[in-house]
Order: structure tokens, then sequence, then C-alpha cells
């Protein structure tokens, strides 16, 4: 049996084969508060890497200044308008192109760059309306329709997402949890559960558990030193997510290169 993520994967899907004979008979409130804390913990000894709440973030282009007389980086980045055209590419490397958007592709591209990773998209809108002509490679969503292309250079930010001249994007900012990541979730909460009860566990002892009206749990400061938890079959699962035991993914920042502004989504 396995239970299905809410709220676009806010809540780990959860393996329930290791479930023991008496998860039955636990208070729901007590077994939602298991599978909460096994979706948080894994969450974050995965480095931030794996599941997750959806983001909405608001794409423009690195400059919304105007193109009409472009400087040299705006012609390599937007297309030059001439047939040969030799630049550095972004592997530092001298090409010869075609005037297009990327070192790769001597058409013009349409497409943003979403940040990383970029796992499931729930939605595209533009001027409040949802398009569904595009497709994800890797980091960038790239538009397929065989109109001209949607993506605005600048938007009004001032705005809802649902009104003219806007630009967003759902998506989920980590990897989907697979079968074995539902799996180890089955696991912890199982154990999670026991501590509540007051039982003996397999998590570390200085995971504590306070019982008050049967359902408050506390985890003691310093849990899981190593970024493991000592529980074999959850840490395969996390060992081959973050194997540094980082606590969160590293990023790569670029003074030339502006961030999609990343607004409030329902259910994160």
């Amino acid at each position: 049996m396995t239970t299905e993520p809410v709220d676009y994967g806010c809540e780990w899907p959860v393996d329930a084969a290791c479930f023991e004979d008496d998860w039955d008979a636990l208070d729901p409130t007590v077994q939602q508060r298991s599978i909460d804390l096994a979706s948080a913990t894994l969450r974050r000894l995965t480095g931030y890497r794996v599941g997750g709440c959806p983001i909405t973030v608001r794409p423009c282009k690195a400059s919304c200044r105007d193109l009409a007389f472009p400087s040299y980086y705006d012609m390599l980045r937007y297309g030059s308008g001439v047939s040969f055209w030799p630049h550095i590419n972004s592997d530092g490397l001298w090409v010869n192109s075609c005037g297009c958007t990327t070192s790769c592709s001597c058409t013009m591209l349409c497409e943003v760059t979403l940040p990383t990773p970029v796992g499931p998209v729930y939605a595209v809108k533009v001027n409040g309306a949802t398009v569904t002509s595009w497709r994800v490679d890797g980091d960038r969503l790239v538009w397929t329709g065989t109109t001209a292309c949607p993506w605005p250079a600048c938007q009004d930010l001032t705005k809802a997402d649902d009104q003219p001249n806007t630009f967003s994007v759902t998506y989920l900012n980590g990897y989907p949890v697979d079968t074995l990541g539902a799996y180890a979730a089955g696991v912890l909460a199982m154990e999670f559960s026991k501590a509540c009860a007051g039982k003996k566990c397999r998590l570390p002892a200085n995971v504590t558990a306070i019982t008050r009206q049967g359902v408050s749990f506390e985890i003691a400061s310093g849990s899981f030193p190593g970024g493991m938890t000592g529980i074999r079959e959850v840490d395969t699962f996390i060992g081959l997510w973050n194997p540094k035991a980082l606590q969160q993914s590293p990023q790569v920042w670029s003074p030339d290169q502006r961030r999609p502004r990343v607004v409030p989504t329902v259910g994160g």
C-alpha cells in the first residue's frame, strides 16, 4: 500500500510495507504526525534535494533594458542578427556561431532558466492564462508551440500571476520521491510512532519523545549526527542523495544572472 502525496508533494509518499501490526491501532493524529516527522527528517537529511513543496517563480531576463541598441552581452545571449559571430561560449571556449541565443543552437530558442533542481512542472501562466506548449530540458523551460515566443522579457511584478502582463512557473524545486524514498519514509514513520508511544525504537538516543495527550513530539538538538539516522534502510537512501552530509545543495551564483523572483505558493 502506498499513500499518495498531497499538495504537489509537500508530504512524501509512504510505502507501508514496513508498518507493523500495531500501526493500524494508532490514533490517526499520531499516524499523521509520524509521517510528517519522517518526511521532514528525510527532506533535511537529503540536503533538501528530494521532495518538498512546489514553488512559483516569476522569471525575467537578466536585464529589462531596451534592446534597440544591444550590448555585446545582449547580442550573445539574445541573438545578434548576423550570420557569423565568433564568441566565447559558456565553457570559456572561442566558437563560431550563427548569431544564436546559446552556444549549442543556431536557431532562436525561446527558453527561460529555472532555479535548480527542476522536478515536475505543474503550471505555466502567461498574462494570467495557462499555456501547455512547452517542455523541460534540464533546468530550461522551452517553448514548443508554433506561435511566437510567449515568454515576456519583462513583466509587472506588482500584479498577481492571474493578471495581464505577468509570467509565472510553478514547479517542484527538488527531485521527486522514488519508491526507495517512500520505503525509507515508511520505516522512519514507524520508528517515530514507537517513540511517541514510549516504546523501544531505532531512533538515535538523543531523539526524545514527549507524549502529551498522545500526539506531541520533540526532537532533541543535535539529532542525527553525521547526517544519518542509524537505521540501515533509511541511511541507504540518504547516502544515495547526500553522501557528504551537506546541509543544503550547493548553489552557483553569478552577478550577471538574475534569479527569478519566488512568490508564495498555496501548500508551501
